[in-house]
């Protein structure tokens, strides 16, 4: 009888130790999904900044295709697009209908288009090969545009027309540089940027392939693309308006 009461109680006291260690697993469970609560909140905490920052950016780049695209559109179809005309009937004319200018070997029909409010002031240029047939205009005011046409040097043989400009953006301290090539071997190729200095050479340094290239640079839009042309071998199109 007293094995009997000895082995009960035993039975007794793991019972309540096997409950008791099951409350502790429980609470042990609970606590631990309290903390990984609080780092999930954490890492969420952490996360919110990076997310906002990538949203701003995704929002950023959104707002620049929008001005890209309006840039684009007023080259092609808009009152950027009429001054070029006006500029390009301006050259040709000029030059008697550019029939010397067909007889180089290679030549370009340079425009650039002002679409900035800021006026835009010649600020040098370079050749790697070519010259001048026709120079541009010192300024560029706003919502207007400049021809020039570039080709290889008189007399010369095998040679091309290569290089690059700068305009001074006026009252920014920023010069919008573009790059050019139509060397006697290769392909056009196409660089435009914006410096804080002003440097033809490094648009011509950077140029590279044909393609339309549409970009941002230090707070302005800018393309550069290839076209057909009337008095050259092609025109090439660099414009450029504020970023906003």
């Amino acid at each position: 009888m007293k094995a009997v009461t000895i082995l009960l109680l035993l039975v007794s006291i793991a019972t309540v130790w096997s409950a008791a260690f099951e409350d502790r697993e429980k609470y042990v469970a609970i606590e631990r999904r309290g903390g990984l609560a609080a780092f999930d909140a954490e890492i969420s905490a952490r996360q919110r900044p990076v997310a906002l920052e990538n949203q701003d950016r995704a929002v950023e780049r959104l707002e620049r295709r929008g001005g890209i695209a309006a840039l684009n559109a007023a080259v092609s179809a808009g009152e950027l697009a009429l001054k070029i005309q006006d500029r390009a009937v301006e050259v040709f004319n000029a030059l008697d209908g550019a029939k010397a200018l067909h007889e180089r070997t290679r030549s370009l029909e340079l425009v650039v288009a002002n679409g900035s409010p800021h006026t835009l002031k010649f600020a040098g240029e370079y050749f790697d090969s070519g010259t001048w047939y026709s120079q541009p205009a010192i300024l560029i005011q706003p919502d207007d545009a400049t021809v020039a046409t570039v080709a290889n040097r008189q007399g010369s043989w095998f040679t091309g027309v290569t290089g690059g400009m700068s305009w001074e953006i006026v009252g920014t301290g920023m010069y919008l540089t573009i790059g050019f090539t139509n060397p006697y071997a290769g392909s056009f190729k196409t660089w435009i940027g914006v410096l804080d200095r002003a440097s033809p050479k490094y648009g011509y340094d950077h140029a590279q392939d044909e393609y339309v290239k549409l970009v941002t640079s230090n707070g302005f839009n800018l393309i550069a693309r290839l076209e057909d042309s009337n008095i050259a071998d092609r025109r090439m199109v660099f414009a450029i308006s504020n970023d906003e």
